[in-house]
């Protein structure tokens, strides 16, 4: 719990640090800056900007459209002609700053290559461009730049070719500015990103100490498998942390690792869902996403980077096939009223939101109060996670809570055994004096009403445990009962600190103790029992002794072998809720002839 407020708290402070910049209106590939203050301003540059289509020169009297920044420009009509996704192009905007001096930009990543030009001078080269896939080197590393202006006017080009990416051009935002504020944009930006990625390795690692300590149940794995998948691939959509890391990928090993991590995303979700509903996962639909998913998933893994199999027209409907399929499921669990279907709803449901609404912002750039500075697939996820945690935890306290009910109930069971045990000895006694001495069968009923009396003030049906004191009236009462028997043959003695007496103990644990020294020790005369209670550091060590019989050596050690593990009568029964309960068991000390000692330890508590 504490853990998921922490992951709350973190959350909430990284959306109210918004990344803090200024746009204007671009229009026609111009944007005039001359009367602001730069000094503490960043410029996002986004608008419309020209377009030279199918080439790499812009000189002279070319054609030239417009595109808006950022957004990709497949599918766009420039000059009467359709754009196709793999194309060349130039970018130029034109601006008008309120000095010469030094100016920085930022660039995130723009399929495939390309070349910055500052006032017709090459500043940067990311990757090669090319006039076909072959010539063409893709980059994915962003850029940032410095450059020093010698007057007012400012013309940007950016000379770009796609032929390795489902969609070419300025995808991502650029920014322009001065060097200081420029640079503090960027690390509050950095930051942002790796603080969600942070969040996402800490929850990966709760879900997986969480699964360790559950002994690798199915539902935190599959979690776990899910929120490493996110981790990959929101490090390679934020590209920054990335290439800060990994900076020897490939653009083509980068995008096949990106388009399997969703898919392993999905099957993670798939996997969780039936875990925790296997009753609704057992029909073809489930049976057929299966196939799909792993075929799909091979191909992907197998293929080049550029096939078809990776197009959105693919991509896509195999998303949403999925993602329908688990909606029908969830809503039906939650229909059903099953376990935990509330949260897992909410938690699906909102993460599926915020997927697509991501993909509205990558297709049409959401530029927004307060969303535009939002990443929506990493929110969901998050959210998606804490839901799930939530359920977890839920799943944990239930399973303890039943674990516990099932452990009272066990002790209550043994418990409930010995009763009816020590009731039928007694009531066998009588029942044989009736006919031989009934004043004798007279007075053992009375005794026996006394003892039921002592014994039953305690409930082992609602109780587990009740105190030293009311053990030692129960032995002294059947210690009576048997005296009445056996004509005052039985000498107890009670050796107990009074400041020991509330201590808590196991019902009906001394009685049978006392029961055996009476019935295997007992041979004739008189039979000494002594009752020891003695505190031992942080531990009680209670004793029952006798001088009787013993026990022969090779009946002790068959004794010694108790199987803990099996319940019962007798030792067997008070040895294994001695186990259960303390982690104690029974140490027996005997000498043929000449007695038993029986002795065991408790925790000393109230």
């Amino acid at each position: 719990m504490l853990f998921l407020i922490l992951s709350v708290c973190i959350i909430s402070g990284l959306i109210s640090f918004r990344n803090q910049y200024d746009s204007y209106p671009i229009s026609d590939g111009f944007l005039d800056l001359s009367e602001e203050n730069m000094e503490g301003k960043v410029i996002r540059l986004n608008g419309i900007w020209r377009f030279y289509e199918g080439t790499f020169e812009d000189n002279g009297p070319l054609p030239y459209g417009s595109l808006e920044v950022p957004g990709t420009w497949r599918g766009k009509v420039i000059n009467g002609k359709k754009m196709d996704q793999h194309d060349i192009g130039v970018y130029e905007l034109r601006l008008r700053v309120p000095s010469p001096g030094d100016y920085c930009m930022k660039l995130n990543y723009i399929s495939s290559a390309y070349e910055l030009y500052i006032n017709d001078t090459k500043i940067l080269e990311n990757g090669r461009t090319g006039t076909d896939k072959m010539t063409e080197i893709p980059s994915w590393t962003p850029q940032f730049i410095y450059f020093h202006a010698d007057h007012k006017d400012i013309v940007i080009k950016l000379k770009v070719s796609n032929f390795h990416c489902n969609n070419g051009g300025i995808v991502l935002p650029l920014y322009f500015g001065r060097q200081a504020p420029l640079f503090r944009f960027h690390l509050l930006n950095l930051v942002k990103n790796i603080g969600f990625i942070g969040i996402l390795t800490g929850m990966a690692c709760y879900l997986y100490v969480f699964n360790w300590c559950l002994n690798k149940k199915a539902q935190s794995v599959y979690l776990w498998i899910f929120c490493v998948s996110v981790l990959v691939a929101s490090s390679i959509i934020d590209g920054e942390s990335l290439v800060s890391v990994l900076s020897f990928l490939t653009i083509n090993a980068v995008l096949k690792i990106e388009y399997v991590s969703f898919m392993v995303q999905i099957t993670a979700i798939q996997f969780f869902l039936w875990s925790m509903y296997p009753e609704l996962g057992r029909t073809h639909p489930v049976r057929f996403l299966i196939v799909m998913d792993f075929f799909y998933t091979a191909i992907l893994l197998c293929l080049p980077v550029m096939p078809v199999l990776y197009e959105n027209v693919v991509f896509i409907p195999v998303l949403f096939i999925n993602a329908l399929n688990y909606f029908l499921l969830i809503a039906k669990a939650f229909r059903l009223k099953k376990p935990n279907a509330g949260p897992i709803f909410l938690g699906y449901c909102t993460l599926i939101a915020s997927c697509i609404l991501q993909i509205v912002d990558i297709q049409y750039n959401i530029d927004i109060k307060y969303l535009g500075d939002i990443n929506f697939y990493y929110f969901g996820v998050l959210f998606f996670l804490l839901c799930q945690g939530y359920v977890l935890a839920v799943n944990v306290e239930d399973t303890y809570r039943q674990s516990e009910l099932a452990h009272e109930m066990e002790i209550a069971s043994l418990q409930a055994q010995i009763s009816p045990h020590f009731l039928f000895n007694i009531l066998h006694n009588i029942y044989s004096l009736m006919d031989t001495n009934g004043k004798m069968a007279k007075k053992l009923l009375m005794c026996l009403s006394d003892f039921l009396r002592v014994k039953y003030r305690f409930d082992y049906r609602t109780y587990t445990l009740y105190q030293l004191r009311e053990e030692l009236d129960l032995v002294n009462a059947y210690v009576q009962l048997e005296n009445v028997r056996m004509n005052d043959a039985l000498k107890l003695v009670i050796d107990a600190p009074d400041e020991l007496l509330s201590n808590d103990i196991l019902p009906l644990t001394l009685q049978p103790l006392v029961e055996n020294s009476i019935k295997h020790g007992y041979d004739s005369g008189e039979l000494n029992i002594m009752v020891t209670i003695r505190q031992a550091g942080d531990r009680l060590v209670i004793s029952v002794e006798d001088d009787g019989r013993g026990i022969r050596p090779e009946v002790l050690e068959s004794i010694s072998r108790i199987d803990a593990g099996k319940s019962g009568v007798g030792l067997n029964n008070i040895n294994y809720r001695l186990k259960i309960c303390f982690g104690s068991r029974l140490e027996i000390q005997s000498l043929w002839l000449k007695g038993t000692k029986i002795s065991f330890q408790i925790p000393k508590r109230g």
